[in-house]
């Protein structure tokens, strides 16, 4: 599967079940969004994130051997994997507060001569790491208060969790590769930006891109959330 942003380990095998039950052939309200991603040495590829009440689906448009699933009411994510008969479950992990030993800059402030989006300003919201040796800028998210709050909600959740599962595996990291940015933007961060309003274009330190194409209001079958429950799960934990 090429959703990338999803780390495997060799790690031992549990039962989850999704939170609500699915049937087949009821239809809910959900909001999709299509977002091109650009990362280092690959082409760029296209995600298609669909939203409710209960659950983020998310799709690579060229690449159908698997799908991610986040429940919202269980807190949970299920990453489908079709080839290997198999779902990586990311449960909610305890993480310590991050206390950092440089300071941590944030920069909130109208995205001068930006086109509205409907009818909302733009505004860029940029995270920088400073030490006494260095400043470096970490992110940079151009986003929209007010557009879609619910789905900037549920999105939020997602990468709070995806923070965590990046602290819970951080001794595994060499130490030369913990810089600050590294630490701020790929460890520690939780979507608080998701807080100010819904992103358009993401900007990363490890140089992955993310730009919102297009969102729409659609019907979809419940169906679609569903988890295969044959496939082994397995988790971090």
């Amino acid at each position: 599967m090429r959703i990338r942003f999803l780390s495997i380990y060799i790690v031992y095998g549990v039962c989850l079940l999704l939170s609500s039950s699915v049937n087949a052939g009821e239809s809910v309200d959900a909001i999709k969004l299509i977002y091109k991603e650009l990362e280092q040495g690959i082409e760029p590829y296209v995600l298609t994130y669909t939203v409710t009440s209960d659950y983020v689906k998310i799709d690579d448009e060229a690449d159908n051997s698997g799908y991610i699933i986040y429940d919202i009411k269980a807190n949970s994510i299920y990453s489908v994997n079709h080839h290997d008969q198999a779902i990586l479950v990311i449960p909610e992990y305890p993480v310590k507060d991050f206390k950092p030993g440089f300071n941590v800059d944030i920069e909130y402030e109208i995205f001068k001569d930006a086109p509205t989006i409907a009818g909302k300003q733009v505004y860029s919201y940029k995270v920088r790491a400073i030490t006494d040796k260095s400043s470096d800028t970490c992110m940079k998210i151009q986003l929209v208060p007010g557009l879609l709050p619910d789905v900037a909600n549920s999105l939020q959740g997602f990468q709070r969790l995806m923070s965590g599962q990046h602290a819970s595996t951080l001794e595994q990291t060499p130490e030369e590769y913990r810089t600050p940015c590294y630490l701020v933007d790929q460890v520690y961060n939780k979507g608080e930006y998701y807080s100010k309003g819904l992103p358009i274009h993401e900007w990363h330190s490890n140089e992955k891109m993310r730009q919102l194409l297009n969102y729409e209001e659609v019907k979809v079958d419940v169906s679609i959330f569903k988890i295969p429950k044959e496939y082994r799960q397995y988790s971090l934990k």
